[in-house]
């Protein structure tokens, strides 16, 4: 063990945190990894900063050693778990919690991540059943109600429990005040009461609101920088890619717009890995030191290259998923990334969902998305980001050309065959028998359509809007003015 140099390392890292600096923080974590630093329980914030970076494998590292250090009993295995589970890989979080007693780290904490796991899987018996088990252990885990009421009906005496702790204010923390809120309307919605329903969804929104808040400026400012990529700038900075790399399929679309649809679609071919949101542009952004065409030159004047770009963003993918075909990128924002990433995949395939606004948005309302501010847009927000996205997709259309492949997501789910078939060869591939029966993938979905997306393609997310339109006047005046609703192939009803 070198002192001197576990010293410097750690200095570095110290420094590279202070200033938001990736590249140093993760040189100095690959040493301090090396040379085993004698960290302790300091490993455990070590990891955390390297999961923010995208370095998922130094993170799982950096836990092996806490644990070898002195982590209390099951700790580092549980912070494993979330930790793999957050970045798709469900199974392997499964077989982390697999000699954990049930009451590690704590019998709510353990039940719950079973719970999304399961989830996660599909295994709806399986997730209320670690549901049930929070719950018993503490009734004010309003998330693990919310977590039993999308995972399967429950019965009539857990929604009398939960209605009357909901009215005692029993739940301490706003998350669990917010999830709650969202489980009552989801169970109001099953029984047709769509006023009551929409009074918790509401509920829900401004609780979450309190905590994240929309920022039209950085939405805006951020589109403004994905517009100032052109064909042109593209084709001046891409580079060819070699042969033997994989190669992604960039999927884009507003949240709840059908990409987890076409993302299953897709990795049902045997030539496609699955992948979702991957959400590694902010790493790419912050090598690059910035995503506008003059960071690029900047990065590039100073000795970066882009071959660097593509290959840390392909080694960060393969952490994530296992496989050697292509792979499916459809993260959250993916508009304001085509620019950089159609610089490092000049030849990489593009599919755009687009969706009935009104069901759109309204599926933005009422979705549990807590860990993105999208949970907590009011209808304002959600068509004030539309109008920006609509925008974006104008660009990338005329920019991309051939390239981008729209899917309205009505047409999709009327003519399953047909659009199986476009979105296939669009990427290059042949058509495969068992991509019509995606719902039968038993892999990992981390998105709110975990569920949804173990049926077969169907009809019933059309007109989803339609019974909550007397409350949606806000969306439809900001996002139409004195306009007509625009249509989107066969899916329109309005």
């Amino acid at each position: 063990m070198d002192i001197e140099l576990l010293k410097n390392a750690a200095a570095q890292f110290k420094q590279a945190l202070q200033r938001d600096d990736r590249t140093n923080l993760v040189a100095a974590a690959n040493i301090l990894i090396d040379q085993k630093a004698p960290l302790n329980s300091q490993w455990l914030g070590a990891a955390l900063q390297l999961s923010r970076w995208g370095e998922l494998t130094l993170a799982l590292k950096a836990l092996h050693f806490w644990n070898e250090q002195g982590a209390p009993a099951f700790a580092a295995d549980h912070e494993k778990a979330v930790l793999l589970a957050r970045s798709g890989r469900s199974a392997e979080a499964l077989a982390c919690l697999k000699g954990m007693p049930d009451d590690q780290p704590s019998i709510v904490a353990n039940a719950y991540l079973r719970g999304s796991i399961a989830t996660n899987l599909g295994d709806a018996a399986e997730a209320q059943r670690q549901f049930r088990r929070a719950i018993a252990a503490d009734h004010g885990s309003g998330r693990s109600w919310l977590g039993l009421a999308q995972s399967g009906p429950i019965s009539r005496e857990e929604e009398a429990q939960l209605r009357r702790m909901a009215q005692s204010a029993l739940f301490k923390g706003e998350t669990d005040q917010a999830a709650v809120e969202n489980a009552l309307g989801l169970l109001d919605h099953g029984r047709g009461d769509y006023a009551a329903a929409f009074a918790h969804y509401r509920q829900s929104t401004e609780i979450l609101g309190k905590l994240l808040r929309y920022n039209a400026s950085d939405n805006r400012a951020s589109a403004n920088v994905a517009r100032r990529w052109d064909a042109g700038l593209i084709a001046r900075y891409a580079r060819p890619q070699p042969e033997a790399e994989r190669r992604p399929i960039f999927v884009s679309g507003i949240p709840r717009s059908g990409t987890t649809l076409v993302e299953r679609i897709l990795s049902a071919h045997s030539g496609v890995d699955g992948g979702g949101e991957l959400g590694l542009a902010v790493q790419i952004e912050a090598t690059a030191n910035g995503f506008a065409p003059e960071d690029f030159d900047r990065y590039l004047r100073s000795g970066g290259h882009i071959d660097t770009l593509r290959q840390l963003y392909l080694r960060l993918a393969t952490e994530r998923l296992s496989g050697s075909g292509m792979f499916i990128d459809k993260s959250l924002n993916q508009s304001r990334s085509l620019g950089p990433f159609s610089v490092l995949f000049r030849d990489a395939p593009v599919i755009w969902l687009r969706r009935d606004p009104m069901d759109n948005a309204w599926s933005i309302y009422r979705a549990w998305l807590a860990n993105s501010v999208v949970g907590a847009w009011e209808f304002g927000d959600i068509a004030d980001h539309m109008l920006i996205e609509d925008q974006l997709f104008a660009h990338w259309r005329k920019q991309l050309g051939g390239r981008l492949l729209e899917v309205p997501y009505g047409e999709l789910v009327a003519d399953p065959p047909a659009w199986v078939e476009r979105i296939t060869r669009h990427c290059g591939l042949e058509p495969e028998a068992q991509q019509i029966d995606f719902h039968r993938n038993e892999s990992a979905v981390t998105t709110a359509s975990a569920m949804q997306v173990r049926r077969p393609v169907n009809r019933s997310g059309l007109g989803v809007s339609e019974p909550y339109r007397p409350f949606m006047a806000a969306f439809e005046s900001a996002y139409c003015g004195d306009s007509a609703l625009p249509a989107f192939g066969s899916q329109s009803h309005h």
